[in-house]
C-alpha cells in the first residue's frame, strides 16, 4: 500500500518536471488548510453544544453527544470515501479535482455548523446540541483526514 499525497499516479515516464502539473506544495498546503478549517469546526461545534446544555458531557447526554459526533464522522467518511480510498490506492487526483472536493467540504461544514447554531429558534435546544454534535464529529473526521497526507508510508 502506498500513499500517494493526492498526487497523480507515477509511472516510468514520471519526471521531476511533471511536479509542476501536479502542484505538490500546494497540494500540501490546501491539505493543510482544510486539516486546519476541520479542526476548528469541530472545536467550535463541540463548544458552543456545551455552551447551549452545560451538563452535555456528563450521564445519558454524553451518550447522545457520542452517537450524534459518530454519525457525523461517519457521514463525512462516508461521503469522502473516493478521497479517502485515493490516499491509499495509488491513484491521486489532479489539483483541481482535490481543491473542489475541499472547498464543496468546507461550505457542507460551514452550513451544518451555522443550522446547528440557529436550529434553536425554531427547534428544541437538544435538536441545535445534536446538529452541533454531528458537525464536531464531521470536522474532526475532515481534520483527520487531511492528516494522513503528512503521514509517510513505512514498510
Amino acid at each position: 500500500m502506498t500513499r500517494n499525497w493526492g498526487l497523480p499516479a507515477k509511472n516510468e515516464h514520471t519526471t521531476f518536471f511533471d511536479a509542476k502539473t501536479a502542484k505538490p506544495l500546494l497540494t500540501l498546503l490546501v491539505s493543510a488548510v482544510f486539516g486546519v478549517i476541520g479542526a476548528s469546526v469541530a472545536a467550535m461545534s463541540f463548544a458552543e453544544a456545551r455552551d447551549l446544555l452545560s451538563d452535555l458531557f456528563h450521564g445519558g447526554s454524553l451518550v447522545a453527544a457520542v452517537i450524534a459526533a459518530g454519525f457525523g464522522c461517519w457521514s463525512y467518511i462516508w461521503l469522502a470515501r473516493p478521497r479517502f480510498a485515493a490516499q491509499f490506492s495509488g491513484q491521486g487526483d489532479a489539483f483541481s479535482s482535490l481543491l473542489r472536493f475541499y472547498v464543496r467540504a468546507a461550505i457542507v461544514l460551514f452550513v451544518v455548523l451555522i443550522a446547528g447554531q440557529n436550529a434553536g429558534v425554531i427547534a428544541p435546544n437538544i435538536v441545535s446540541v445534536l446538529l452541533l454534535c454531528a458537525c464536531g464529529g464531521a470536522g474532526a473526521a475532515a481534520a483527520f483526514q487531511t492528516v494522513l497526507a503528512f503521514v509517510p508510508y513505512y514498510e
